[in-house]
């Protein structure tokens, strides 16, 4: 699913609400990158989970190494419902 304008901005907030400034553990450089798509986990048997929500994720890497941090929207109060997007890089 892609992720859009709205959504991005609302994530970027809420991280650094909750993070601020976050260096990378691996190299320590302080830039990421917010990818385009979300994304949506689906449970090995549906069937087993009939009440829990799909979870989906956003997915943030590093700009000098490309590790890679997931965060599950669910968590995010503020996350909007979807729109049309554009750009995709956050600093921190």
């Amino acid at each position: 699913m892609h992720i859009t304008d709205e959504q991005r901005n609302a994530f970027g907030d809420w991280l650094r609400q909750k993070i601020g400034r976050y260096a990378c553990p691996l190299c320590q450089s302080n830039r990421w990158s917010i990818a385009d798509e979300l994304l949506i986990l689906h449970p090995d048997e549906a069937l087993n989970e009939p009440a829990s929500p799909t979870p989906a994720m956003v997915q943030v890497a590093c700009e000098n190494c490309a590790r890679v941090e997931l965060f599950d929207v669910r968590r995010i109060s503020a996350w909007p419902s979807p729109v049309q997007d554009a750009s995709h890089t956050l600093l921190m």
